[in-house]
């Protein structure tokens, strides 16, 4: 099925092309942000990532909170800029009720996608599901993630820098299109307590054998 494939291209990653500006609610602006958890939201804390995807390019994206922050379905998001050499976005992160999401608008298509990437109080081989857009759909088909702990406290090592406290999540990207939910894509994040997202490894599988690697080169954290 054509439809089914083409679908697959809408959520490749979270790469900064696919991705434009949300517009915040500046009235929320000047908070402080948390610098512990698993995702650190205070001003000015940024993140280098090395991005190869196959088939495509290879590029690097530095991603900066704004001390921004907006309310969007009684919840709130803290802003942060991620540019390229060419292209530049914002996405949204949020961490509340133990869970951890990301959030970006992807171009040409006006989907606002969310990305439930971490709980944090769930042990590993735990599961949860949530929807990946607010009214449960994209591209017009019923969407949804299904989620799973493998690893709630492993070590790794990334650009020379070893990180502790990872936490490795599996996420389940599924369509329904044919009458029940199918898996279209698998996403893997790695994430550091007091770091943030350290590694994302992203496969569409077949028949396009579409996959992006995603790594942390350099981060610093503001307290």
């Amino acid at each position: 099925m054509k439809m089914r494939y083409q679908l697959l291209a809408l959520l490749f990653a979270f790469s900064i092309s696919n991705c434009k500006l949300d517009t915040p609610d500046m009235s929320n602006t000047g908070s402080a942000g948390t610098a512990d958890g698993y995702q650190p939201t205070t001003k000015g804390s940024t993140w280098t990532y090395h991005q190869v995807y196959t088939p495509g390019p290879t590029m690097d994206e530095t991603m900066t909170m704004t001390g921004d922050h907006t309310t969007i379905n009684g919840k709130t998001y803290y802003a942060a800029t991620d540019k390229t050499d060419s292209l530049s976005g914002t996405t949204y992160f949020y961490h509340g009720n133990d869970s951890y999401s990301i959030r970006s608008t992807i171009i040409g298509f006006g989907n606002t996608v969310e990305y439930l990437y971490l709980k944090d109080n769930i042990a590993a081989g735990q599961t949860w599901t949530a929807p990946v857009t607010d009214d449960g759909k994209l591209a017009g088909f019923p969407a949804q993630i299904i989620g799973k702990v493998l690893n709630s406290d492993t070590t790794m090592t990334l650009s020379g820098n070893t990180f502790k406290n990872v936490s490795h999540s599996q996420l389940l990207l599924q369509y329904n299109i044919t009458g029940a939910f199918e898996t279209y894509q698998v996403i893997d994040f790695y994430v550091a307590k007091n770091v943030g997202i350290i590694e994302i490894d992203t496969d569409a599988g077949q028949p396009n054998n579409q996959k992006s690697h995603e790594t942390l080169t350099s981060y610093k954290v503001q307290n």
